[in-house]
Order: structure tokens, then C-alpha cells, then sequence
């Protein structure tokens, strides 16, 4: 990029000065020095993620779909937060937005690959989820993604009750932006994968072939599969992009069913937003095939439902050796809970989010999908009868409908629930598993008996509060070296995400070094008394 020329007072200074000190080659270079100074204040914005100026596909639709890097530097004084959009605009001459982002902290310089906690999202113009929308354009030739980082001097007005598009945002700014920074970065789609939209769903017939058969639309057939069961939620949203070899289920791990509702035995986790997004989605192989041997599925998840929330095996961490989860009232009504990372996850039949549509429904259509690639069906088969089980892994190889032919897991109220082991090989996120939960606090106690828990919303400040009776006393601890002394009675855990300044000075201690999200935590007992110290954890 050209450096842009001083303003014309100072070249004219300049060139007095030279002149005044009989120097006239002086005024050239002062001038390029006053430029370059010029520009190294300038307000920037960078990206790792480019390539000579183009995106790669791994942020796009034909990849993992991530959001990428962003750094930009010399903000304008008086910055008190961020916003920052994606645009393109199409032959239709209507700008489109790809990313909304807005309420990031004043003190904040980058954005990490897959950010996720750092900010508000909004709605991009492809669709209802509140997320990073990775491109996947129509027509030959390349698209320009423009990257702005808006600085600004107070939090827009934003209309209530409805999700902010670019659009919304825009005008909520218009007056209280002190300056933008801007980075553009073209994107050509191979082949003619851009040329058509996209096509109708696959007929049962068509499944087999689906993995290596392309649409005109420029997806494979198996991941228009599974990008049409998503759709299927209503409890959660989930997004897919596909590669050649895998569907990247994406989400933040949180229905909007009822959770913690009826638990009998818990180690007090609550469930908290997780970062299932870009490379950090569930890997779903597109051409499955059953595997000379099986793999064994003793401990984490063993799929993903179509809400985006995981399902994992039966077995308590560490394997089933140490107990049945269900078996031992730690699953609330919906046969889920919150684990170790304070995720929330199924470990048997996601009965409420198949409440979502009439029983028979899941008789044919993926209720999830196994990291070995088979979908998981409700109980009964495609004829309504109760699906068979082999002895194998738990599933069978009857055909099936809106699927990859060859196996199938259908959910039971029997022990494994789902599977016992996987019939094809799972996709690398069976071995990676503990790379896509980041703990934030050590387990408050060792499971044990409560009555009465519930998770609500408290209206008045809009924190999440998990509500349990213990009949006895109990220990439990905030950072694993200290510990508190709790009689029998009701207790609240209170918690809820850190936003604004608080989470910026929160982010700029040395013990939240290179850490983007925060949450409060307040222990009471149900009459409001403080049970133990309120503390923030950050990951």
C-alpha cells in the first residue's frame, strides 16, 4: 500500500525548513520520514489469516469455516468498545454480512481464530444463528470480504427484542464511531461449486452415493444431509460447513430446552457456553463405512445431536468402570447434565429435544449424528417398529432414510442408551476430545445426593441460578485449596457471564493472561446468605 502524502501545512513546513537551512534535498526525505510516521499511527487492522490477499477456504463454506484472526492496532482516543462487521456486496448491489460482532472491550486488540466470549454477536444475513456465517458465494469469479473494525466512543442504543443485523448495528454507530480500520480479503470458489444454488434435499435412494456425489450447488449430497437434519432442531441452533472428508458441526453447546431440571446426585457444574465453532466443531465423517474392528466408546462423547449439544456414552469420566450416570440420578429430566468443562451434554436418549416433533418422526430422521459418521435414529426403525440392536456396537444395518446407508444407532432406555462402541472409525475428535473442553474451575465437590435442583433465570439481574436441598451437610471448595463447611438446607449457585469493563480489567490480570471469557460466581443459601466467597473464573 501506497504511504499516504503529509498533510499539505506540514509538507509545507518542511520545505520552509529546508529552504531556511539551504537544504533543499532535506525536504523529500523529511517528508517520507513525517510519512511513514504518519502511517505507523495509523488505525490498522491485520489478519493472519490472509494469504496474499486472499482468504482460504478453512474460513469459508468449502472448509472448516472458522473465524479468522483479527489484530488491529493505534485506535483512535477515547475508544470505549469495538464493533466489527464482514460485508460483501453481491452483483444485487445489497451489502451482505458474514459477521456481527459489537460490545468488545475498549482495552481489547485481537480477536483469536474461533474467538467465541469476546463480544456481542449478531445476525449476519445468512441465516438466524448468532455467529460467525463463514462465506459461501453464488456466481463465477472472486468475491471481496471487507473486515471493519469500528471504534467508538460509547456502546450504540441497540433495539430490544430482536437480533442485531449489520444493518441494525450500523445505524446504532453512525454518530459515536471515532474511526475505522478496514481489511479486505478476496475469495474464489473452486470449480462450479458457485454457479447454482443449492439444490433440493437427497431422496433416501440418493444416500449411498451421497459423499462422493457433488451438487450443482457445489456441496456433496452426504453434507446437504446433514445440514437438512439440523434444521430439525427446535432447541438450539447448529450450523455445518463440509470439506471433502468432513461435516463441522458447529454450535455453542446449549440448548434452549430445560436443563439440571430433577438431578438426584450432582457435583455442582452448571452449564455455560462452549466454543464448538470453526476448527473446534464436531468432526462428522461424510463417507462413512464399517471398520474391520470397532472402536471402543468407554468415556467422552460418541456424537453430536442436531441441537448442537454432544452426546456422550453412559460411563462417568473416567470410564464405566465407575458408574452408570443415569443409573445414578445424575441426568436431569432430559437425560443431560452439565461435566467438568460446566458443558452441557446428553448421555442417553435427548428426550426433550425430541419433544421438538411427533415421536414417529425420529423413526427417519437423524435425532444425531456418531463420530464415526452413522446417524443415530430415535427408538423404532423406519417401519415403527423397535429398532433391532446387534451385538456388535448396538446399532444395526437395516436401510434407512435421510442417511448414510451401510449402520445405524437408534437410542434406548437400556444401558449403552445409544452405542456401545463404533462400527465405522471415528473422526479425530474421539481421540482430540480433551482439546475442545476448557475447564474453568475445579469440580466444586464430589458427586452427591440433592433434591429439588432447577436451573432458572434470575429476572432481576440476569444472572442463571442453580437451585438444590441438600438433607445433609456438605464440603465444597472454589479453587480446589480451600474448602467450605455447608450445613443441610437449600443453596443457590449463582453465575453469569462478565461483559463491558469489568471483563477488561478482569482480562488484565496476570493469572487471565491470554484468556477472552469470565463469569461471576456467587454461592448463597436460598435465604440470600453468602455460603462462600463470590469469585470470577476466566478461560
Amino acid at each position: 500500500m501506497k504511504s499516504p502524502r503529509p498533510h499539505p501545512a506540514i509538507r509545507a513546513l518542511l520545505a520552509a525548513a529546508a529552504v531556511a537551512c539551504g537544504v533543499g534535498s532535506v525536504t523529500n526525505a523529511m517528508a517520507d520520514t513525517a510519512a511513514t510516521a504518519a502511517e505507523s499511527n495509523r488505525f490498522a487492522l491485520a489478519s493472519e489469516a490472509a494469504q496474499d490477499g486472499s482468504l482460504p477456504d478453512s474460513y469459508t463454506c468449502d472448509g472448516a469455516g472458522s473465524s479468522p484472526a483479527l489484530t488491529w492496532s493505534h485506535a483512535p482516543a477515547g475508544t470505549a468498545e469495538f464493533a466489527v462487521l464482514m460485508s460483501t456486496v453481491p452483483p444485487d448491489g445489497i451489502t451482505k454480512y458474514n459477521w456481527v460482532l459489537y460490545g468488545i472491550p475498549g482495552a481489547t486488540r485481537h480477536l483469536a481464530k474461533d474467538s467465541q466470549g469476546v463480544g456481542t454477536p449478531g445476525m449476519g444475513s445468512n441465516g438466524s444463528s448468532l455467529a460467525y456465517q463463514p462465506p459461501c458465494s453464488k456466481g463465477p469469479g472472486p468475491k471481496t470480504y471487507t473486515f471493519t473494525v469500528y471504534a467508538l466512543s460509547a456502546a450504540p442504543v441497540l433495539p430490544k427484542g430482536s437480533a442485531v443485523s449489520g444493518a441494525k448495528l450500523l445505524r446504532a454507530m453512525s454518530s459515536i464511531t471515532l474511526g475505522t480500520a478496514t481489511l479486505g480479503l478476496d475469495h474464489t470458489r473452486s470449480g462450479s461449486s458457485a454457479n447454482t444454488p443449492p439444490p433440493s434435499p437427497p431422496t433416501a435412494a440418493t444416500a449411498a452415493t451421497a459423499a462422493t456425489t457433488t451438487t450443482s450447488g457445489g456441496q456433496s449430497q452426504a453434507c446437504v444431509i446433514v445440514a437438512n437434519s439440523l434444521m430439525a432442531s427446535t432447541t438450539g441452533v447448529a450450523t455445518v460447513e463440509c470439506d471433502a472428508t468432513y461435516a463441522y458441526v458447529a454450535s455453542n453447546g446449549l440448548p434452549t430446552h430445560t436443563m439440571m431440571d430433577g438431578i438426584v446426585a450432582s457435583n455442582l457444574q452448571v452449564p455455560i457456553a462452549q466454543n464448538f465453532f470453526g476448527a473446534n466443531a464436531w468432526k462428522i465423517p461424510l463417507a462413512p463405512a464399517i471398520a474391520a474392528t470397532t472402536t471402543t466408546a468407554n468415556d467422552g462423547p460418541v456424537g453430536v445431536a442436531i441441537n448442537g449439544v454432544p452426546i456422550f456414552n453412559p460411563c462417568k469420566q473416567g470410564g464405566c468402570q465407575n458408574g452408570d450416570t443415569r443409573a445414578l440420578g445424575e441426568l436431569d429430566l432430559c437425560n443431560g447434565h452439565a461435566g467438568r468443562a460446566d458443558d452441557y451434554h446428553y448421555h442417553a436418549a435427548p428426550t426433550c429435544m425430541m419433544a421438538g416433533k411427533p415421536a414417529g418422526y425420529w423413526d427417519t430422521h437423524p435425532l444425531g449424528w456418531a463420530l464415526d459418521g452413522f446417524a443415530i435414529f430415535g427408538y423404532n426403525d423406519a417401519e415403527g417398529r423397535v429398532a433391532s440392536r446387534d451385538e456388535v456396537c448396538g446399532g444395526n444395518t437395516s436401510p434407512v432414510s435421510n442417511a448414510p446407508t451401510g449402520y445405524s444407532y437408534h437410542v434406548t432406555d437400556e444401558a449403552p442408551y445409544v452405542l456401545s462402541c463404533f462400527r465405522g472409525t471415528p473422526s479425530p475428535d474421539l481421540a482430540g476430545q480433551g482439546a475442545k473442553f476448557s475447564p474453568i474451575r475445579q469440580p466444586p465437590v464430589r458427586p452427591f445426593g440433592v433434591s429439588a435442583m432447577t436451573l432458572v433465570t434470575d429476572a432481576a439481574d440476569g444472572y442463571q441460578v442453580l437451585q438444590f436441598q441438600s438433607d445433609r451437610p456438605f464440603t465444597s471448595t472454589a479453587t480446589g485449596s480451600d474448602s467450605y463447611a455447608n450445613s443441610a438446607g437449600s443453596y443457590h449457585i449463582r453465575y453469569k457471564a462478565v461483559t463491558g469493563t469489568e471483563l477488561t480489567t478482569l482480562l488484565a490480570q496476570r493469572q487471565h493472561a491470554g484468556k477472552s471469557q469470565c463469569w461471576n460466581f456467587q454461592f448463597t443459601t436460598s435465604a440470600g446468605l453468602t455460603t462462600q466467597p463470590t469469585v470470577s473464573y476466566c478461560r
